[in-house]
C-alpha cells in the first residue's frame, strides 16, 4: 500500500464494463512524510469518494486487480481507503 493526493481528475467516455461507474482520478504518490515522490498515475476510485486534495492509501499492480471479492478490473492503481490522519515519528 502506498500514500498519494488526489491532484485531479480524467474522464473516460467509454470503460471496461467492469469499470463503469467509478471516477479515475489523478494521484501523487506521496513518502512517509507526505512529500513527493516519483511521477504522478491515474487511480482507479471504485467507491468514488476520494476528492481533490484529499489524502488516500493506493494499492498497485496484482492487488488493484481484485479489491472487492469476485470483482476483477484491468487496474494497476487502485484507492482503498482515504487517510483521515497521519503521525509519522521523525518528521523533518
Amino acid at each position: 500500500m502506498n500514500l498519494g493526493t488526489v491532484i485531479g481528475s480524467m474522464w473516460a467516455t467509454q470503460k471496461v464494463s467492469s469499470m463503469e461507474g467509478m471516477a479515475f482520478l489523478v494521484v501523487q504518490p506521496l513518502d512517509q512524510y507526505r512529500q513527493p515522490m516519483g511521477k504522478p498515475l491515474i487511480a482507479v476510485d471504485p467507491d468514488n469518494r476520494a476528492g481533490k486534495g484529499e489524502t488516500v492509501i493506493l494499492v498497485e499492480s496484482g492487488d488493484a486487480m481484485q479489491v472487492r471479492k469476485g470483482h476483477k478490473m484491468p487496474s494497476d492503481a487502485t484507492i482503498v481507503a482515504i487517510v483521515d490522519s497521519l503521525s509519522t515519528d521523525g518528521q523533518p
